[in-house]
């Protein structure tokens, strides 16, 4: 049998009366490797996601050998069988950790009651072309900086998007979830499509947590409490979003150099609204003094802009009692009395 250029590969027994099931296992770093099992290499070539199908041995122990030497090969054994539950034709589901040292199996997440008990069968395992090997490294290894001052690129975030829609495992579907929030930067309209792939209720308000320190601009998302049901869970991101606001003041500073760059920008925006959108990712991000901010603040033409964003830099200035000294950057009394406004109901 020529198994060259083949994803897909199958191990015969002929004792009809066992079940048979396949072993999926991919690499979460998509490093390629190989499988050993029973003196045999699968596949010929190395690749990050393998298939074994028709395994009627309820253990099975394998050996896992990288493309890359520097990664020591794994020997381990491996389950296809889960107590009580005959299985028959089902994708048993492992990944190898980021680290390349460890083979974890993928499973189902406690905190749902009504999980199932048996995998569901994943046929996007089977064959993994080009195109989803390059949307797991967005996935998996698009390391952000520390800082998300841009998204993620809409091809690339599109392509993730659709990848997850796909993904018939829940708990599989749920992993690549907090793997591309860890991984990647969202403006606030990818979050929320982001939030709308999550198939439980009970992991939404986890999944919205740790999603604001990865969104460019985190003003204004109040609205995202509008996804979770549970009144509880909608208190507990209202407390959650306050703080993280309010810990905004504990950010880098906006150094000297970071803040030529800044004016730099300011200078190449022809209107309010691009400055605007522009401050409120750098006010996100960083934690300002009162000459950085009334600098900032000036290169705004109109007042109602100069108000909106001014709401936006109480959190992020580092001493919160010079917000009153920033009012007197607004012409009209009336704006101004709305930031102090603010400001008394910002200290209750």
């Amino acid at each position: 049998m020529n198994f060259k250029n083949t994803y897909f590969f199958c191990i015969l027994f002929f004792n009809a009366l066992l079940s048979q099931n396949n072993l999926v296992i991919f690499s979460e770093s998509t490093e390629p490797f190989q499988i050993q099992y029973q003196q045999k290499i699968f596949p010929e070539k190395p690749q990050s996601d393998i298939k074994i199908t028709q395994i009627t041995d309820t253990t099975v122990k394998i050996k896992i050998i990288f493309a890359n030497k520097k990664y020591k090969d794994i020997d381990t054994t491996l389950y296809l069988y889960i107590s009580s539950k005959p299985l028959k034709n089902q994708d048993i589901i492992y990944h190898i950790i980021k680290n390349n040292s460890l083979v974890k199996y993928l499973a189902t997440l406690p905190s749902s009651d009504f999980r199932p008990v048996i995998p569901e069968i994943d046929t996007s395992a089977v064959v993994k072309t080009k195109e989803e090997k390059s949307i797991q490294k967005i996935i998996f290894l698009n390391d952000t900086a520390t800082l998300c001052l841009q998204p993620t690129d809409t091809s690339d975030f599109n392509k993730a998007i659709l990848f997850i829609q796909k993904t018939p495992n829940v708990d599989r579907k749920m992993y690549y979830i907090e793997n591309f929030i860890k991984h990647n930067c969202f403006n606030q309209q990818q979050a929320q499509l982001v939030m709308e792939q999550v198939p439980f209720e009970v992991e939404k308000l986890k999944i919205t947590k740790l999603l604001i320190p990865k969104i460019t601009n985190v003003f204004d998302l109040w609205n995202f409490k509008d996804n979770l049901k549970n009144p509880i869970a909608r208190q507990s991101f209202i407390e959650y979003y306050t703080q993280h606001l309010n810990n905004l003041q504990n950010l880098p500073s906006l150094n000297d150099s970071l803040m030529q760059y800044v004016t730099q920008q300011l200078s190449s925006f022809s209107n309010d609204q691009a400055k605007i959108n522009f401050l409120k990712t750098i006010f996100s991000h960083y934690s300002l003094s009162l000459p950085q901010l009334e600098t900032l603040i000036s290169t705004i033409r109109h007042d109602q802009s100069k108000e909106e964003l001014l709401k936006c830099a109480y959190y992020s200035l580092k001493d919160k009692t010079d917000f009153i000294k920033a009012t007197s950057l607004l012409q009209f009394n009336e704006s101004r009395q709305r930031l102090k406004n603010f400001y008394e109901q910002q200290k209750k």
